[in-house]
């Protein structure tokens, strides 16, 4: 194929020795990796080979970058278009981002295991006047501390920008993050103290079994391409303690998705429906007994509100049939989603200066 670059170094044994060690760290993914970041990020890691591509036409790009036994280091991709970007993003979509939020505005998130998202804007690449992102996802295997996690921030956003600039997105570059500063998971808040910030919309919401009792994280970033909300059920219910924190099961989740995602994807306990994310997607606001949606255009981009049960919510007993079982409970579970995010795509739209709010409508 025209316009491709495919390199692959293997070092031997003599790998390790220091001045080879350099030279690999100097030579992989084109010579952009920072000395400093990657030192912290390898975590004392000998190096043993590196591999990269470049499609000039199309915008993919990936580079790897090993251990001596075969362990990524450093892994740099591009999604421009096409099924790699569908694949990604669908399972990105799907995995219940954000695992942590990115500081300082940056457009992404992490989705765990130091893999980081970054969807910076592209005009270079857009078409048709619409607004287009670029993903680049940077992986850091090693990177676990604080200081590893902040060195893996810092190596996204300068990886990311030198891949905008080599396919030509034009725009302002990402900033450089500040001294220190890492992804963090977002803020666990009572429920009665949750009205005025990013997810006040279930401060009043009213969902059986939350009670006044109930936990929100509180998920979104200034900057963020996607956000949530989720509502737990009061602690200390068997088999639903996340991470120690005293709180229960998974009950409402409010999630906002800013652009063009993936077709066919499903966050999790959204039910059979997938969000409405893809190239060309029908973005019409719509609920059904699992799922709501809303859509808003914000700073010229498509943004879209969606609303569902928790992950295992609302609950069945044992050997009953899942979901419904009567069009009564079927409407009231339409219903109930379709406040929802009502709720929040308006909170939500009055916060982002955005326009061309469209909720679902009354039965």
């Amino acid at each position: 194929m025209g316009g491709v670059l495919a390199v692959l170094v293997v070092l031997g044994l003599s790998v390790r020795a220091p001045v080879e060690q350099w030279w690999l760290a100097r030579e992989a993914c084109g010579g952009e990796l920072p000395a400093d970041d990657l030192e912290i990020v390898r975590s004392g890691v000998t190096l043993g080979a590196y591999e990269e591509s470049y499609d000039a036409e199309s915008g993919r790009y990936v580079c790897a970058l090993r251990s001596d036994e075969d362990q990524v280091v450093v892994a740099v991709e591009t999604f421009p278009r096409g099924r790699e970007r569908e694949r990604e993003l669908s399972f990105a979509g799907s995995s219940h981002p954000p695992h942590a939020l990115l500081p300082g505005g940056l457009p992404g998130w992490e989705d765990g295991n130091s893999l980081v998202y970054l969807m910076p804007e592209c005009p270079g690449r857009a078409s048709d006047g619409e607004p287009y992102r670029l993903p680049v996802s940077t992986w850091t295997y090693f990177a676990h501390s604080p200081a590893e996690q902040a060195a893996m921030l810092r190596l996204a956003v300068r990886m990311t920008n030198g891949m905008t600039e080599k396919l030509g997105c034009g725009g302002e570059p990402l900033p450089a993050p500040q001294e220190g500063a890492v992804p963090y998971r977002g803020a666990y808040v009572p429920r009665a103290e949750v009205e005025g910030t990013a997810c006040a919309s279930l401060a009043t919401a009213d969902v059986p079994e939350a009670g006044p009792g109930g936990v929100v994280r509180i998920a979104v970033a200034d900057g963020g391409v996607v956000g949530r909300c989720t509502l737990y059920a009061p602690g200390g219910e068997e088999g639903y303690r996340d991470s120690g924190e005293n709180r229960g099961r998974p009950l409402v989740e409010l999630t906002s998705w800013r652009g063009t995602w993936a077709g066919g994807m499903r966050d999790m306990g959204s039910g059979p429906d997938p969000l409405p994310l893809g190239e060309g997607a029908d973005r019409e606001p719509e609920s059904t007994t699992y799922r709501a949606w809303a859509v808003a255009r914000c700073e010229g981009e498509d943004v879209g509100y969606a609303a569902h049960w928790g992950y295992d919510y609302p609950y069945q007993e044992p050997g009953t049939e899942a979901g419904p079982s009567t069009e009564a409970q079927k409407r009231e579970w339409r219903e109930r989603l379709r406040g929802y995010v009502t709720a929040f795509a308006e909170d939500q739209v009055r916060r982002g200066d955005c326009t061309d709010l469209r909720v679902p409508r009354a039965p």
